[in-house]
């Protein structure tokens, strides 16, 4: 019998500082793609807190704050603890549908106070699944948060999954890291902008990265932006899930609010791994030596 998942990507817009009508958001939009028999859910990129400020070097704070000590107070603030009302109503949604989410949020540590990561969490009927802390930190980012140590894989009923987070894109090792630990799908949440004033100049950037990714894994890769403005800023969008040859599944080709829905048959993992040797050709032998020279 084939397998397959029924995904949703969340295409959405997120206010800054405003994690309650954030979460509301969140919980509407997951209540409804349950119902409509989506096996896994998926959101954006500090979907609780919006992206953090300033957005770039060198520009200002949108939401009013007068300093990187004010805004780092404030988004701590707006920031998830892992027992969080709104972590443990999705996880409601979850066991009520038997499915499970895939949520970026802006998260304290459980242990160290002051401690804040760029997480991806995956939630299931038993609550937080798998956390993975945005291992590369774009820019600013890392004026508030720390970056992650571990790349989890866990199984859900349909497949096995890995996650990573926006710029963890542009470091191969992170997806290989996931697909060598037995990943079957991988889902990168994004905030991804520009300047509003500029247009982008390859709207297929997104599919690029993506195509790239899952054909050298062989594996689907289901890439989830969010969209709005923020300040100066535009958020791009565009998501998409690509199949394990790289070609695209499905995908919005627009900088809008939208919810992409697409069938993931998962036996064709294996047919193209299959196919090509994908894995099985690998010299890492030869790899760690070149590695080893590079530090």
């Amino acid at each position: 019998m084939s397998r397959k998942l029924e995904v949703s990507l969340a295409q959405l817009d997120f206010a800054p500082l405003a994690p309650i009508g954030n979460g509301e958001q969140l919980i509407e939009t997951a209540t409804s793609e349950a119902k409509n028999g989506a096996g896994l859910i998926v959101f954006p990129e500090l979907c609780n807190t919006g992206y953090v400020e300033p957005l770039a070097p060198g520009e200002g704070f949108p939401s009013g704050a007068t300093s990187h000590t004010e805004y780092a107070k404030q988004l701590y603030s707006a920031a998830a603890n892992h027992d969080d009302t709104l972590i443990k109503t999705l996880s409601a949604v979850c066991a009520h549908y038997d499915c499970h989410i895939v949520v970026g949020l802006a998260l304290r540590s459980a242990t160290q106070s002051g401690k804040l990561y760029n997480a991806s969490l995956l939630l299931g009927p038993g609550g937080i699944q798998a956390c993975y802390a945005k291992t590369h930190l774009w820019h600013n980012e890392k004026l508030y948060f720390t970056p992650g140590r571990s790349m989890p894989v866990c199984d859900i009923p349909a497949a096995r999954i890995g996650m990573q987070v926006c710029y963890d894109i542009r470091f191969p090792e992170v997806t290989r890291c996931l697909a060598l630990g037995g990943a079957e799908v991988v889902t990168n949440i994004w905030a991804s902008f520009r300047h509003a004033n500029v247009p982008l100049e390859d709207p297929d950037t997104f599919r690029h990265r993506a195509y790239t990714r899952a054909q050298e894994n062989g594996l689907f890769f289901v890439s989830c932006n969010r969209v709005g403005r923020h300040g100066g800023m535009q958020f791009m969008g565009r998501s998409l899930v690509a199949r394990p040859d790289g070609s695209v599944l499905a995908a919005l080709d627009h900088e809008q609010t939208g919810i992409l829905r697409a069938s993931l048959a998962l036996d064709e993992i294996a047919e193209y791994r299959m196919a090509t040797g994908i894995l099985n050709d690998r010299r890492p032998e030869l790899y760690s030596a070149i590695a080893d020279v590079a530090k």
